[in-house]
């Protein structure tokens, strides 16, 4: 499959959900699945996979980017078998593997990092190739986080100009508010999150493939979870929200 298909075929698809989603906001998108489950959409989510180093971390499965290479029929097997999976609705979502990653700067804190199996991470891909540009239209200019074409460095630079806009001169600026929410993904509550999606989407496949892998579960020392709340870091289809929900 990898290197057969149309490479123009997902920008071409985001630049219309984009411009789609721009101009009307009360615009519902209801037939987004074949996209998704679309052979060239699948093979762009590998190759963005395959261009990040946790593509050789396995999930809960064991499975990783040269385990697959080395399978017989190596990527493209691979990628037809998950594609057919979503297509006839066989397809189930694995719990995460949990690991605690030191938080830098706070000695003996922790974040807990999810790691979702290949399979799962090419879906999530698959999934936020076609949802990112309809929710982009949705985000507040000031959101840098998690956003393409955005960074921690763009924020800085808007901060600086807006403390001081001119190179002379005192700033206008007097009060820097500095703030976190404590927990922020461990808490997010799926109902109003699926609420908040589909006021967007309506595809019912769509919504059933992001519902569960909310309702995954996560692996920890050996035993499988189900938190009611919150949606595991580290996770592709996390980054797809709007900055609204």
């Amino acid at each position: 499959m990898s290197g057969t298909v149309n490479t123009a075929f997902v920008p071409d698809m985001q630049r219309k959900l984009y411009r789609w989603s721009t101009a009307s906001p009360d615009k519902v998108f209801a037939d987004l699945f074949n996209l998704v489950c679309d052979r060239r959409t699948l093979d762009t989510a590998w190759q963005r996979l395959a261009r990040n180093r946790g593509s050789q971390t396995p999930g809960t499965d064991g499975v990783t980017r040269h385990k697959v290479e080395k399978r017989p029929g190596g990527v493209a097997a691979f990628l037809a078998d998950i594609r057919e999976d979503l297509r006839h609705g066989t397809y189930r979502p694995q719990p995460v593997r949990q690991r605690l990653i030191p938080k830098p700067g706070k000695p003996g804190k922790v974040r807990p990092l999810g790691i979702p199996t290949l399979k799962d991470r090419l879906v999530q891909m698959a999934l936020k190739l076609v949802l990112e540009p309809i929710f982009e239209a949705d985000f507040y200019p000031t959101s840098y986080g998690f956003r393409p074409g955005r960074s921690t460095h763009d924020a800085l630079a808007t901060a600086v100009r807006r403390i001081q806009p001119k190179p002379r001169g005192p700033s206008k600026c007097r009060y820097v508010i500095e703030g976190d929410i404590k927990g922020c993904f461990d808490a997010i509550d799926h109902h109003v999150l699926m609420e908040r999606v589909r006021r967007r989407i309506r595809d019912r496949k769509v919504l059933r493939l992001i519902l569960a892998f909310l309702k995954a579960g996560i692996m920890v020392e050996g035993t499988v979870r189900h938190p009611v709340t919150g949606t595991p870091q580290g996770a592709s289809s996390r980054r797809c929200w709007p900055t609204s929900i």
